[in-house]
This record gives C-alpha cells, structure tokens and sequence, in this order.
C-alpha cells in the first residue's frame, strides 16, 4: 500500500496461473472476432475502439471472478474503501507494430485536483508478457500528487515501464499520469482494466441497468457492481423505507 501511496503503483506478480492466462486470452481472441464482426471494423476503428472490449463480465463468468478476486481485491478496499465500486472493466489488445488509443500520457481518472485519500484505482491484469518488447505500461511515478500537468520532457525523461510476468496485476492510482507501450513483439499483448472507484461516483456504464437481474443484488459483487447505489427514480421511491431505498446508508 505505501508504494501505491508513494509512487503511484505497485506490481502484484502471478497473480494468476499459466493455465488461467490461456484460457482467458482465447476468450478474449472469440470476443474481439465477434465484435468486429458486430460493429464492423471500419465502424471501430472510427471511434478508435480496435481491441478495446468492454463489460466483459456479461460475456463469461470468468471475468466477473476477477472483480473481486482475492490477491487484488482487498488492496482495494484498503485505498478506496469496502464500498468502492466498479467504474469500468476493459479489456486492451494490443497488436504487433499497431498504434493503439493508450499510446499517449493520460490519467484514467482525470480530474485538476488531487485528493487526499485515493478516489479510483485501477487493477491492470496482465494476460501476456508485459516487457519492453510486448510493451509494457510506461508510468511516470509521483504524478498521482501533481495537481498541474507537468512538462513533456518531465514526463518523457521520468517515465519507467512497469514489467510483469504473465498472470501480474499491475495496481495503480488512477491519477498516476502512464501510457500504453509499443508492441514490438510477433504476438498479442493482451490485458484487461479493472477501475474502482468512490460510490458516488458515475460509472463509464450503467452496470445495474445493462446486467439486469444477472447477479444476486445481495452479494457482494452486486455491491461492487453498483447496485446498492442506484439513485432513486422519484420522491416516491426516496422515500420509502430505509432498507428497500436503492441508494443504501453508509455507500457514500
């Protein structure tokens, strides 16, 4: 935790099993083909979503158990808080010698303010080799505390690439200031996002409406999943009792 709070990331390595990275890429590989195949990939490359797949916990089980897994989750809980919710979960293929819409310095949560406390982190799974050659996640450490936007060069001569192994989980302040590698490799370098943040706020979907009755309300994902904080759709339903409100007590 104190090199989250430090510099910004911390690398989790094997985090997952040989076995577990293999089957989830060639999810990954179906769910990519499938997508061109819906939106077409002209359509994709239009609004600059080549291999960028979302929500993917509605496409298999497999990657909602990443939510709230074990080795990753309580690091949130321990920066976020026990009612951080899921803000998004993406998944990003990279392909060889391809410009990709990472490529440049950004903050995943960006805001010109620094808060005191972590108000969204984010939980990189990295499902391939993440090195100079697959082009691991460049990070520039510190700049989650920078309320300014330092210089190019500033960025340019500090910038480190934070390696891993397959199965690591790179963890990092949302406003830590990274940008994606170039995959100089002959193969595909796969990776899925996870973005937690504070409960209040907006999720990049609506998970509760778009899953339906897909995960038990009552569990611990269904919180995650933003579902105990649904604002109510009238006075009527504000006020009714306290434990039926769909925005509960204490979520912040």
């Amino acid at each position: 935790m104190k090199k989250i709070s430090d510099e910004g990331f911390t690398v989790i390595e094997n985090v997952l099993s040989q076995e577990e990275c293999k089957k989830i890429s060639d999810r990954l590989d179906v769910i990519n083909a499938e997508e061109q195949e819906e939106f077409g990939k002209e359509r994709l490359e239009k609004v600059n979503e080549i291999g960028i797949l979302r929500s993917l916990l509605l496409k298999d089980k497999i990657f909602s158990e990443l939510i709230i897994h074990p080795k990753v989750y309580p690091i949130i809980c321990a920066t976020v808080g026990e009612t951080a919710i899921l803000h998004l979960q993406n998944a990003i293929i990279v392909f060889p010698d391809k410009k990709h819409g990472q490529s440049h310095f950004h903050r995943d949560f960006a805001k010109d303010f620094v808060s005191s406390k972590p108000l969204s982190i984010n939980a990189l799974w990295m499902i391939d080799e993440f090195n100079a050659e697959t082009g691991a996640t460049w990070v520039v450490p510190g700049t989650h505390k920078m309320e300014n936007w330092p210089s190019n060069e500033f960025l340019e001569q500090n910038a480190i690439q934070a390696s891993g192994s397959k199965g690591s989980v790179l963890v990092f302040d949302s406003m830590l200031i990274h940008r994606g590698g170039s995959n100089s490799s002959s193969g595909i370098r796969r990776a899925i996002n996870h973005q937690y943040t504070k409960p209040f706020i907006k999720q990049q979907l609506d998970f509760p409406k778009y899953l339906g009755k897909k995960y038990d309300i009552e569990s611990k994902i269904g919180q995650v999943l933003g579902y105990w904080t649904i604002p109510p759709k009238s006075v009527s339903e504000f006020r009714c009792e306290p434990e039926k409100r769909t925005y509960r007590s204490g979520q912040g």
